[in-house]
């Protein structure tokens, strides 16, 4: 990989409080909120990842996606997390809504990554999703925010 981000930028409509990142076939049982995976607004699995975009209503949004070797905050960021990415099936990389699916066409390859998502505002609500290669990942927030995040504040992994 360069030293220049590879960016992909997805129009997606969003509703009912998901948005979805997956290498691997749709589950059931990885789509299950538990009151904790609620409160902190994300459902982690390996190779498989929901997060709550925190609008009540459906709508469209940008969803910027890139891979890079360093992680560059968004100033314009009002919820900020990282968590760990598994590539387990480069050829099912997707990004989802519960109306579309587009897949993913940064060259991720079968390894682990670090996640940055962050939920962002400027005229506009938009999405980024950062990949940048990584081998020890602790799901954390990165900020404190409106939403009950909390800088440093450990993310639980799986259904809880």
């Amino acid at each position: 990989m360069d030293k220049q981000p590879v960016i992909q930028e997805v129009d997606l409509a969003i509703s009912d409080h998901q948005i979805q990142v997956r290498s691997r076939d749709y589950s059931e049982d990885y789509c299950q909120w538990g009151d904790d995976n609620i409160a902190q607004g994300a459902i982690i699995h390996p190779g498989y990842l929901t997060f709550d975009p925190l609008a009540e209503e459906a709508f469209r949004a940008v969803v910027k996606l890139s891979l890079t070797e360093q992680f560059q905050e968004d100033p314009l960021a009002q919820r900020r997390m990282v968590v760990p990415f598994e590539v387990l099936e480069p050829d099912k990389l997707a990004l989802l809504s519960v109306a579309e699916s587009v897949g993913i066409e940064l060259p991720l390859v079968q390894s682990r990554y670090a996640l940055y998502f962050e939920i962002c505002q400027d005229q506009e609500i938009y999405f980024r999703m950062t990949f940048v290669p990584a081998k020890d990942i602790q799901a954390r927030f990165l900020m404190n925010d409106e939403w009950g995040g909390e800088r440093d504040q450990p993310l639980v992994e799986g259904h809880h």
